[in-house]
């Protein structure tokens, strides 16, 4: 779910994405909420309750995990109280450094301590909470303290992304700044010492015991979701679409797709093996049998065979999982899949 705006979000947004999500025709049965894209933090208690009772009027909710995705320099003490009273049972705060040098290449608008008030802030309120981080970023040297910070913290769940340049982004400009592979897997191994007593369960996440994000399981699942608000995305019986990012296209009808995708059969089996390849866990063959009516090497054998002796996947209880160094190169699982 997505809102934009930085002065407050208009009611007239509310207006269409309540309508949104009351014309949406799908599944009834829901197991998570993820408010993200752009400053949710935005918006108010009022506002909040009313998208909630929308959802819940449409929707029927076993034990959710609704999630909030805040900046930190959008956490309050207030806003924390309304989202506890709304329902909101776990926060995910983009801190991404706790080095002013790097907050600012990265462009935030917050500084280290601010994020350091905002995470205790959250802490305070949350048990189920989340603090990203992001590797790569010069100072090289600053991400050893940045971790140490964040441990300092307590965080439950911890992810690490490291900084990418893609065309067409702000960051682009900045591509010769980009670390060599070397320095980018040391940094990696860096965050899984740092994180040791945390679960590494997914190629950039790490979670205490019970606190992986359930949202996200059900992406690396596979699973159907369904998104409102402007430029969000669903993919839904095989189906991938997206919104009109524009507010005024989107305003103008509200879950009017811009983009709308079919996947064929082999598609769809190849999407579910790359996102369970990105799990320690890997893919249970009984899940890939109980929804193909087949085993994995039925359709990928060649492959599967080929990234094992490669040495990035394994077998292992009855599943297919990435080793150590096919978590690090997963994008080579990715692409020995699609290719």
């Amino acid at each position: 779910m997505k809102a934009r705006s930085r002065t407050g979000v208009p009611e007239a947004f509310v207006d269409a994405l309540c309508a949104e999500i009351e014309d949406f025709k799908g599944p009834e049965d829901a197991a998570s909420v993820f408010w993200g894209g752009g400053t949710p933090s935005l918006l108010s208690g009022v506002q909040l309750h009313r998208i909630m009772n929308a959802l819940r009027s449409r929707f029927v909710f076993h034990s959710p995990e609704i999630t909030v995705e805040a900046n930190p320099d959008d956490v309050t003490e207030d806003g924390l109280k309304a989202w506890v009273d709304a329902g909101v049972n776990r926060v995910s705060l983009g801190v991404q450094s706790f080095d002013d040098r790097c907050l600012r290449k990265l462009g935030r608008r917050h500084d280290a301590e601010r994020a350091r008030i905002a995470c205790e802030l959250v802490a305070r309120y949350f048990s189920r909470w989340n603090l990203d981080l992001i590797f790569g970023v010069p100072p090289i040297e600053a991400w050893g303290a940045t971790l140490a910070e964040a441990l300092a913290l307590g965080p439950p769940h911890v992810a690490t992304y490291g900084l990418t340049y893609e065309p067409g982004t702000p960051f682009e400009r900045k591509a010769h700044e980009a670390v060599d592979e070397e320095t980018s897997l040391r940094m990696y191994q860096e965050a899984e010492a740092a994180l040791a007593a945390y679960e590494h369960y997914e190629v950039s996440n790490f979670a205490l015991a019970g606190q992986e994000s359930s949202h996200n399981l059900l992406y690396w699942h596979n699973k159907d979701y369904a998104g409102f608000g402007t430029g969000a995305y669903s993919y839904i019986q095989g189906v991938r679409a997206r919104n009109h990012a524009g507010l005024d296209d989107y305003m103008r009808a509200p879950g009017a797709k811009e983009e709308s995708l079919r996947l064929g059969d082999r598609e769809i089996k190849v999407e579910t093996l790359i996102q369970h390849f990105r799990l320690r866990a890997g893919l249970p063959r009984a899940r890939y049998e109980a929804r193909f009516g087949a085993a994995p090497e039925a359709d990928f054998r060649g492959e599967l065979d080929l990234l094992a002796k490669r040495g990035l996947l394994e077998e292992m209880d009855g599943s297919i999982r990435p080793t150590a160094e096919g978590f690090y190169l997963n994008n080579e699982i990715g692409l020995a899949l699609v290719g």
